[in-house]
């Protein structure tokens, strides 16, 4: 082959390099942005979903949005998010019926997403909130025969809630919701329940998200529950002249 020959098929030869690089990165570049997409639209119907949910105030309504985490849970399989909403709206629901017969069965799926999730998020406090969640409510079905078993269970589950991070104000709610209603002769009692209410009340000041989808719940009950525990203003009288 002559030197202009070969320069010529050399010259050819890098021209169709070049063109296969171009289109290789144009299908990365493309790709990449489908990916952006999905994430953005995953993003999008969460963030949706999430507000619809937060006007629900029945156990019905509250089981029709776990349906709908469940299906957007089947259609993003990698993401432990909606695994765990359609959790945690299971066991709300849970608690908002009033028929024992119904417990066990929406616990049971619960508890199926939930493990999901923790497979996705390994220890992942988030996740064991719910989890202990999960025990309290299966408690319900039968109290005096459940309540030792599942009670100690979901204590080690919020104590490892707590361990694993110490700014998660969930675990410290439902910490102090479970000793406000437990019996002083169990451990529990109003004292240390609102003692432990109001540590999650000064977490939820400074707690911030990872992101708009990711739980930010449990304010409002909070809330709700350090107005039944009993002022330190009003447990001593203030002393004036006319009173002493």
């Amino acid at each position: 082959m002559c030197a202009l020959g070969l320069n010529t098929f050399l010259i050819a030869l890098n021209t169709i390099q070049m063109k296969k690089i171009t289109l290789l990165v144009a299908l990365i570049v493309g790709l990449y942005g489908l990916e952006a997409q999905t994430v953005d639209k995953f993003t999008e119907t969460m963030t949706k979903t999430l507000k619809d949910m937060d006007t629900v105030k029945t156990a019905d309504g509250m089981m029709g949005f776990a349906n709908k985490f469940e299906r957007i849970a089947l259609a993003e399989k990698t993401q432990w998010l909606p695994f765990y909403y359609s959790a945690l709206c299971r066991t709300t629901a849970s608690y908002m019926y009033n028929d024992a017969t119904k417990y066990d069965a929406i616990l049971d799926v619960a508890e199926k997403h939930l493990n999901i999730a923790d497979s996705l998020s390994p220890t992942n406090s988030e996740i064991l909130v719910v989890k202990s969640m999960i025990l309290g409510g299966r408690i319900m079905v039968d109290p005096m025969s459940r309540g030792q078993l599942y009670g100690m269970q979901s204590m080690m589950m919020l104590q490892k809630a707590m361990t694993t991070d110490p700014t998660n104000p969930r675990a410290y709610y439902i910490m102090g919701q479970s000793l406000f209603y437990t019996p002083p002769q169990f451990g529990g009692g109003q004292e240390s329940g609102c003692a432990m209410t109001q540590t999650a009340k000064e977490l939820y000041a400074t707690f911030q998200p990872k992101s708009p989808i990711h739980p930010n719940w449990g304010e409002d009950q909070v809330d709700e529950l350090l107005k039944q525990c009993p002022s330190t203003s009003t447990d001593t009288e203030t002393k004036t002249p006319e009173n002493e």
